[in-house]
C-alpha cells in the first residue's frame, strides 16, 4: 500500500498555566488519539481524520521540535496505539465490518495486517497490548456477530503463528468502552463497561491462564448505571488503575485495587457528558495516578490527580477542546492530544509534571 508522507505541520502555541498548547495546523482530523512517549522523549499518536475516514498517524521530533504525519487506512476511526520493545508504533483499529486491523512499522516501513474474525459487525473502541515477545492482543466490542451473537467484549491475540480469538463477556452490552493491558506475568487485564440497560456496569477482567476472571465493580442491580469513557493502566506490582464517566451522574471516577479490595473515587463532576468520549490516565515515577477529562458543558479540558488524599485539577484547555483526551507521563514531562473545539484538527499540550496541576478544582 502506497503510504503518502505529509510535510510536517505548522503549530500555533500559546502559553497558559505553563502548559505549552499547540495543534496540527495543517492536518485535518483529530479525533480518538491515543498517545505514547518513546525512550528518546519522541510523541507517537495515532487518531481518525472523519472527513475523509482516514487512521492517521502523527510523530513529533524531539530533536527537530516538528511533527510529522502520515495516512494510513481507511477506518471507522476507535484507534489505539503503542510502542513496542524498539520504540516502533503498533495500531489497532476496526474497518466498518467484521474485521480488524493491525498497522505497524517494521523499522523500514508501515505494514497493515488485516485480523478476519468471524463476526458480522465490529466497531467503537479498540485497545492494544504487546507481549514480552511483542505479539499484540488487541480487545473490541463486537456490535454483531454469527448467529445471535452480538454487543460482547472479545479479544484477539496474535499467538505467533495465528490469531486466537476469545470471548471475554458475552453479556449483552459489554465492551464498547475497553481498556487492555499485559502484567507482568503476561496475563491480560481489561477494564470496560457494559452499555445495555439491564447490565449496565463498570467492569474488569484478568485472564488467569485458563479463563477469564470478570468482576462487576459498580452498577450491579442498577439497570441503567452507564459506566462510559473507560481507561486504564497498570502500575508496578500489576494493579489496575481505571478511569472512566458516570454518565447519568455526570461524574468522573477513578478505581483502583488495594489490599485485594476495590477503591472507588469521585474526581470531579461534569456539566454535561461527552459521547462516545474517552478519559486519559497515566502514572507518575511514585504510581500517583493523573487522570484527563473533557466537560462539553463548560467546553473545557481538565487534568486532575491525586493531593493529600484529595482529587485537584486545574484547567488545561477551554473553547470546546478535549474530546477523547489521551495522556501519557514521560521523562518528567506530562502529554495529552485531544481533538480541538472546531471537531477537525489535533491539539496537544505538554507540560513539566512540577508544574502541572496545582489548584483545587472549581466549577467554571
Amino acid at each position: 500500500m502506497a503510504i503518502a508522507i505529509l510535510s510536517f505541520s505548522g503549530i500555533g502555541v500559546i502559553r497558559a498555566n505553563e502548559w505549552t498548547i499547540g495543534s496540527l495546523d495543517d492536518v485535518s482530523g483529530g479525533k480518538f488519539s491515543s498517545l505514547r512517549i518513546d525512550r528518546l522523549k519522541n510523541a507517537h499518536v495515532c487518531y481518525f481524520d472523519d472527513l475523509q475516514g482516514l487512521l492517521m498517524y502523527s510523530f513529533w521530533d524531539h530533536n527537530l521540535h516538528k511533527w510529522f504525519t502520515t495516512n494510513l487506512d481507511k477506518t471507522s476511526g476507535f484507534c489505539s496505539l503503542i510502542l513496542d520493545s524498539h520504540d516502533r508504533p503498533h495500531i489497532c483499529y476496526p474497518n466498518n465490518s467484521g474485521t480488524l486491523k493491525e498497522a505497524y512499522w517494521d523499522g523500514s516501513s508501515w505494514q497493515i495486517r488485516k485480523i478476519q474474525i468471524q463476526a458480522k459487525v465490529i466497531n467503537y473502541y479498540t485497545s492494544i497490548t504487546l507481549d514480552a515477545k511483542d505479539n499484540p492482543s488487541i480487545s473490541f466490542y463486537e456490535e454483531a456477530g454469527v448467529g445471535d451473537n452480538m454487543l460482547r467484549l472479545r479479544v484477539v491475540t496474535w499467538n505467533g503463528k495465528f490469531w486466537q480469538v476469545r470471548t471475554v463477556d458475552d453479556d449483552h452490552g459489554s465492551g464498547k468502552f475497553n481498556s487492555i493491558a499485559t502484567d507482568s506475568t503476561g496475563n491480560l487485564q481489561i477494564a470496560y463497561g457494559n452499555v445495555e440497560y439491564k447490565n449496565a456496569s463498570l467492569r474488569y477482567a484478568r485472564w488467569n491462564g485458563h479463563s477469564w476472571d470478570v468482576e462487576v465493580l459498580e452498577g450491579a442491580g442498577r439497570p441503567g448505571t452507564s459506566m462510559w469513557s473507560v481507561s486504564m493502566v497498570l502500575d508496578k506490582a500489576d494493579a489496575p488503575h481505571i478511569v472512566y464517566t458516570d454518565a447519568v451522574n455526570g461524574l468522573v471516577k477513578y478505581a483502583t485495587r488495594k489490599a485485594g479490595k476495590w477503591d472507588l473515587q469521585i474526581v470531579d463532576s461534569l456539566a454535561n457528558v461527552g459521547y462516545p468520549d474517552r478519559n486519559g490516565i497515566a502514572l507518575d515515577d511514585g504510581g500517583r495516578p493523573y487522570i484527563s477529562y473533557f466537560d462539553p458543558g463548560r467546553g473545557l479540558l481538565k487534568l486532575a490527580h491525586l493531593k493529600d488524599n484529595k482529587w485537584v485539577a486545574e484547567v488545561v484547555d477551554r473553547n470546546s477542546a478535549g474530546f477523547t483526551s489521551s495522556l501519557q507521563i514521560d521523562h518528567h514531562s506530562i502529554w495529552l492530544t485531544y481533538l480541538d473545539g472546531t471537531g477537525q484538527k489535533l491539539k496537544f499540550a505538554r507540560s513539566s509534571l512540577d508544574q502541572a496541576v496545582s489548584v483545587n478544582s472549581k466549577p467554571e
